[in-house]
C-alpha cells in the first residue's frame, strides 16, 4: 500500500493526514511539505497508517528539529513511534509548547515615479475598467471587440 498525505487547513492550522505505508519516501515528502508550510501550526495525523517504517521517523525527526517556529501536534502514534521520536530528540510534548513565528511579511509594493503614477491615472480614466478593475458594462466590452 502506497503513502498518500493529504492537506486540509482547519482556522489557522494546516492538517496533513497521512494513510498507507509510512517510509522513507513519504517521510520525505511530509518533512518537505512541513519545511515550506506558510501556517505556524501544524497536525500530523497518522491514524490512518497501516505500517511505520523506522526509518521515516528519522527523517520526520530530523525535520521537525529543524522547523523550531512551528508548534506541530502529532496525532495517531502508538507508544513504539512516540519513543523512536524522542531517540531522535522529538518531544511531542515540547512540540505542542512551541513558539509560533508569525508568516512573512506580505511585500510592499513600491512607490511609482509620479510620471508613471500619472500615466496610469491617464490610462484608468480611458479604461472600460471601473476602480475595482473589473468592466463597469458587458456591453461596452461586446461593442469593443466587434
Amino acid at each position: 500500500m502506497l503513502c498518500d498525505i493529504e492537506r486540509e487547513i482547519i482556522g489557522s492550522i494546516a492538517r496533513f493526514r497521512v494513510t498507507g505505508r509510512f517510509e522513507g519516501t513519504c517521510a520525505f515528502n511530509l518533512a518537505h511539505r512541513i519545511e515550506v508550510e506558510p501556517l505556524g501550526e501544524l497536525t500530523l495525523d497518522f491514524s490512518q497508517c497501516a505500517e511505520f517504517v523506522d526509518y521515516g521517523i528519522a527523517v520526520l525527526s530530523s525535520a521537525l528539529l529543524s522547523v523550531p517556529g512551528k508548534r506541530v501536534h502529532l496525532e495517531g502514534l502508538r507508544q513504539h513511534q512516540l519513543r523512536l521520536f524522542k531517540y531522535f530528540g522529538v518531544d511531542a510534548d515540547e512540540l505542542l509548547q512551541r513558539e509560533t513565528t508569525a508568516p512573512a511579511p506580505q511585500r510592499t509594493v513600491p512607490e511609482l515615479p509620479s510620471e508613471i503614477s500619472e500615466g496610469a491615472k491617464l490610462f484608468s480614466a480611458t479604461s472600460p475598467c471601473g476602480e475595482s478593475g473589473e468592466l463597469s458594462s458587458p456591453l461596452l466590452l461586446s461593442s469593443k471587440l466587434s
